[in-house]
């Protein structure tokens, strides 16, 4: 299933999908491969033996454009237009709104590779095991 989620930009209602076009748009809109937002091995491993793994060399910038592929692929897949433009985004957005587009599209990334969240989200269980430990 292709991953989706509406998020508030600039006041209106927007639609992020995350999908092939998606990375697609972005390698014409950035002229470089989705290869950039992965992490690359060192070649070194730390003190238990895992391999360490640098930082994706992406600039955000790199998951601006991501994020704006993917608005655009979700309008372009119901043949609609988005309600916001590039340059509203650049130009008349929050500091928050570019925060939560740019998360809500590296979430979606996540969901759309099967990649599993890095830190355990707190739970009401996780909560409860803590409290029988103290």
């Amino acid at each position: 299933m292709i991953k989706e989620k509406t998020i508030q930009i600039c006041g209106k209602d927007v639609q992020v999908r995350y999908c092939l076009a998606s990375e697609t748009c972005f390698e014409v809109l950035s002229g470089k491969d989705t290869s950039i937002f992965l992490p690359t091995p060192t070649g070194e491993k730390d003190e238990d033996g895992t391999p360490l793994f640098a930082n994706p060399k992406a600039t955000t910038d790199d998951f601006l454009r991501l994020a704006i592929a993917s608005i655009i692929a979700a309008y372009e897949r119901n043949g609609q237009e988005p309600p916001v433009t590039v340059d509203n985004i650049l130009y008349d957005s929050t500091p928050e709104d570019v925060a939560n587009l740019i998360a809500a599209t590296v979430e979606l990334r996540l969901q759309w590779y099967h990649i599993p969240s890095v830190v355990k989200p707190e739970t009401e269980s996780t909560k409860e095991e803590e409290g029988k430990n103290a």
